[in-house]
């Protein structure tokens, strides 16, 4: 059995262990059920080597491919390069900030729903607030709080093919995490299918759905749209979600952090709306962002494969090997981070000579994560609204553990006290 009882039950503890056995070679092998070879790599060097200097070197495999199909989240080369051309121009900056007023609604009819002073569930808050945005701006259409819990418990779904228990077994074995996968596939595609068909002409969704069309020699069809656009549910939605629980709970723990970053809400935005203006002028709150996804990055590992030999130290990973990028160990490492397992928002102030691969939320390269504007600005306009209109508390015993999926998930319950301002 090797590694696979250990890797499957406690991956974060497991790796973390391995690697300090290994000194600062910082790519340990396992021994894991299923697969030929599982190698772990937790160096800035080897990120800037996959994803900028040498970025043919790895794919990310077939499990994205079985998931999302053709979608930009899981193309490669020239097909990827296609995709990415034509879905960027809907994802800068100056396009988001059209996209911020519908953000701005969703979140103000979320929290009408909060009580004036009691105990909320943040995790599900914050995925029901994030999902409720991603449905409104690129689908169009605006969630029922209680209507739609068929739609929410299938994005909630999407997560579980990447389970930890299913990165050990061959991508045939339908594991429990797999099959629910298969089932809120079928739900969203469903949905997705019906918003395509019914969309206005000037909406996001046609708009994406003719761009996604526009190469008369790659004509979209109804599954290519669907792929792409259950993709975007699936890595826009969650993350952005869990980098909102985080920040609030950090928030709700640190009162001297949150104070400061209420304090420049209050002094920016005041009573007026959360616009996309106001957002690049909330410093604090930008750094209270960073250091979160720095100390819990939504995404904590990105697994692929070798396409060709991978050199790490004094070692060479063969072709065709499994691979996790460990993005969590990098961010809690001590060479780069003073502290590391502290929540410091002020060391975004100070001067590193940390390397630039160190810091890593958003992935590296060309392959950066497409969203990232569109994670920020609604991640701004989320924490910075909440902060205006509630005092926070955190309803827990003790520190939030946390546990892998495809994402990093909080192990057991997120209570939130708030208390309207």
């Amino acid at each position: 059995m090797g590694h696979t009882v250990g890797f499957a039950a406690d991956p974060f503890g497991f790796v973390a262990d391995l690697l300090a056995d290994h000194g600062v070679e910082d790519a340990v092998g396992l021994d894991v059920v299923g697969m030929d070879d599982l190698y772990v790599l937790a160096h800035p060097d080897h990120f800037e080597r996959a994803f900028v200097t040498d970025r043919d070197s790895i794919v990310k495999g077939g499990e994205f491919e079985a998931a999302f199909g053709d979608a930009v989240i899981a193309a490669e080369g020239d097909e990827w390069r296609r995709q990415r051309d034509e879905l960027e121009p809907f994802f800068r900056w100056e396009r988001v900030d059209d996209y911020a007023s519908v953000m701005r609604r969703q979140v103000e009819r979320r929290l009408r729903t909060w009580p004036d002073s009691g105990t909320l569930s943040l995790e599900a808050e914050m995925k029901a607030v994030t999902l409720d945005i991603i449905f409104a701006t690129i689908l169009g259409r605006e969630l029922d709080r209680d209507g739609d819990e068929r739609i929410r418990s299938a994005a909630d779904g999407l997560n579980g093919r990447f389970a930890p228990a299913s990165w050990v077994l061959p991508s045939w074995v339908p594991t429990p995490s797999r099959c629910r996968f298969d089932r809120a596939d079928r739900v969203l595609r469903e949905e997705v299918r019906q918003l395509v068909e019914t969309a206005d002409e000037e909406s996001l969704t046609r708009r994406l759905a003719d761009a996604l069309g526009s190469d008369a020699d790659y004509p979209a069809t109804v599954e290519s749209l669907e792929n792409q656009l259950v993709g975007m549910i699936f890595a826009g939605h969650e993350t952005t979600a869990l980098a909102l629980t985080y920040a609030l709970y950090l928030l709700a723990t640190h009162p001297d952090a949150r104070e400061r970053a209420a304090d420049e809400v209050d002094r920016v935005v005041g009573d007026g709306p959360v616009t996309a203006d106001a957002t690049r002028d909330l410093p604090v709150l930008e750094r209270v962002i960073r250091e979160t996804i720095r100390l819990y990055p939504p995404v904590h590992t990105l697994p692929r494969e070798t396409a060709k030999p991978f050199p790490t130290g004094d070692r060479v990973i063969p072709a065709g090997t499994d691979i996790h990028l460990s993005i969590i160990r990098i961010h809690r490492d001590e060479r780069w981070y003073d502290d590391p397992l502290a929540f410091r928002p002020e060391r975004w102030d100070e001067n590193s000579d940390r390397p630039a691969y160190a810091y890593l939320p958003f992935g590296a390269g060309p392959r950066s994560c497409l969203g990232r504007a569109f994670a920020l600005t609604e991640a701004k306009i989320v924490l910075a609204t909440v902060l205006r209109e509630f005092e926070l508390d955190w309803g827990g015993d003790g520190e939030l553990a946390i546990t892998p999926e495809m994402t990093t998930q909080p192990r057991g319950e997120t209570p939130l006290v708030v208390r309207r301002r």
